[in-house]
């Protein structure tokens, strides 16, 4: 009976001692005086207690990789600057501004240079001599073209390009160009659309309605033997092209500069969220004298580089 005793008195001594008490006054640095937490203590550093982070009053955020990709999918650089990748989001940011600078420069550009090609076309080529042109060679052309005549309705006071009758006309090219080998490959759309202003010096089935090119036959047409007006034009519409070909492509690198920055954000995230380390305890908490609970804690760590 008496050992009975014994034991029932040791097994609510060491019930006290891991349940909780008053902490220990003059308690090494780290302990709390609670046994059970004491010993857990000594497995680990100081700096992952909880409550030595909580009594430095660190707060850690985490940044999210989804939040990151949209500040760089909208402005590059923005989700490295929220992930506090400095140099990167700078990177990124000047590669948007070079990008856009070069787009908006070779746009405008191209814009003058069509411009000007289509002015110089409206001085110097003529749907008019096109017209009447084709009333001459279009026999020779093909033989059995018929009523390609009186193309030209309009009168003289009005611009060219209002003096044909453009039904008439297409329908006279449809004609030609079911003979192969003459040449006729297309149809002129009306002015001022941009066919038009392409096909007239790029086809040399249109040679004849430049102002130096009347003199050309059918057979110069079939052998690419062009004025000089033609060639000129082809090289300033060639030149236009180049402008929007360079614009072209900053565009499409501006929106790859989106997607790779938009990329890299997400991983920058992911990286400084790498840095943090989560650990899981049970906290004792004192609830009443005599009393405490362990309270599932959790614990984030920020390394720094």
């Amino acid at each position: 009976m008496r050992k009975l005793q014994l034991l029932i008195s040791l097994c609510f001594a060491c019930t006290t001692l891991l349940q909780g008490q008053e902490p220990v006054q003059g308690a090494p640095p780290g302990l709390t005086g609670y046994l059970r937490w004491d010993l857990q203590l000594s497995t680990m550093k100081r700096e992952t207690d909880p409550f030595y982070l909580q009594q430095q009053g660190e707060e850690t955020v985490l940044k999210s990789p989804l939040r990151a990709a949209i500040y760089s999918a909208l402005v590059p650089g923005a989700g490295e600057f929220y992930t506090e990748s400095y140099y990167r989001a700078g990177g990124f940011f000047l590669a948007e501004v070079a990008l856009w600078a070069v787009y908006l420069i070779n746009d405008s550009k191209g814009n003058d240079q069509t411009a000007l090609f289509q002015r110089y076309a409206d001085d110097h080529w003529s749907v008019v001599r096109y017209a009447e042109w084709i009333e001459r060679y279009a026999a020779q052309l093909n033989p059995d073209v018929t009523g390609c005549s009186g193309l030209v309705t309009g009168p003289p006071h009005l611009p060219p390009w209002e003096r044909v009758d453009w039904a008439r006309l297409n329908a006279c090219e449809e004609q030609i160009g079911r003979k192969s080998g003459n040449g006729f490959t297309h149809r002129l759309p009306r002015r001022p659309e941009q066919q038009y202003y392409e096909l007239i010096g790029k086809y040399p089935q249109y040679a004849g309605g430049w102002d130096d090119g009347t003199n050309i036959t059918p057979s110069d047409v079939t052998s690419s033997n062009v004025s000089p007006r033609f060639r000129e034009y082809a090289a300033m519409r060639g030149k236009a092209n180049d402008y929007y070909n360079v614009a072209s492509t900053m565009a499409s690198i501006i929106v790859l500069n989106h997607m790779l920055s938009a990329l890299d954000a997400a991983w920058s995230a992911s990286q400084y969220n790498s840095k943090f380390s989560f650990e899981s305890h049970l906290r004792p908490v004192l609830r009443s004298p005599g009393f405490v609970e362990f309270v599932p804690t959790a614990v984030v760590r920020y390394t720094l580089n």
